[in-house]
């Protein structure tokens, strides 16, 4: 059965770092700072940062993350890889997302496993990550998933969808991916009972 994790009350209370500032990612439900849109990293200054904050706080995995985010943006792909694996199974599910996202783009240093996105997903979508809800659901019912071992079924999928078009609201191209999964995924459930 899935759940879904809110925004961590313990991340609030923590110190804003200068990691934070120079490199949160906008769409990371657990920045505790504004985030700054790619084009705007200054990636020496991040990556200097998010060393010496990751020095201070070591195995944070906010601060983990916004660290890998530099280095691939830098172009230091088997270290982005290897740090964003480090934040993604301390249990941050934003680097979980990406995990997934690298790997079902088929990225430089990442695993060449479909069946690793998934796991990766299904950790993030669990957590409660929108993007890894919706990513899981269109994967597993395109059959990008076939062969590998779902740690997600179809229910828990279902409530992926509920969750994203709770929160969602009524933005309306939202509301038409979310009738195309939902439709996707009774298509599933038939083929596969």
């Amino acid at each position: 059965m899935c759940c879904f994790a809110g925004f961590s009350s313990g991340a609030a209370q923590e110190a804003i770092t200068l990691c934070d500032r120079l490199a949160a990612h906008p769409l990371d439900p657990d920045r505790i700072s504004e985030g700054v849109p790619t084009a705007e990293v200054d990636q020496p200054a991040a990556i200097t940062a998010c060393e010496a904050s990751l020095a201070d706080n070591p195995g944070n995995p906010r601060l983990t993350y916004q660290l890998a985010r530099v280095y691939f943006y830098n172009g230091r792909s088997a270290e982005a890889v290897a740090t964003m694996e480090k934040s993604a199974e301390a249990g941050h599910r934003q680097a979980q997302f990406v995990m997934g996202a690298l790997i079902s783009n088929n990225r430089p240093d990442a695993s060449d496993n479909i069946c690793d996105a998934e796991a990766w997903w299904a950790k993030s979508a669990q957590a409660g990550r929108l993007a890894a809800q919706v990513s899981y659901v269109r994967h597993v019912t395109k059959g990008l998933f076939d062969g590998c071992e779902l740690y997600a079924n179809v229910d828990d999928m279902a409530a992926f969808l509920d969750n994203v078009r709770a929160v969602g609201g009524r933005d309306y191209y939202l509301r038409l991916l979310m009738a195309d999964l939902s439709e996707d995924l009774a298509a599933y459930r038939a083929a596969n009972r």
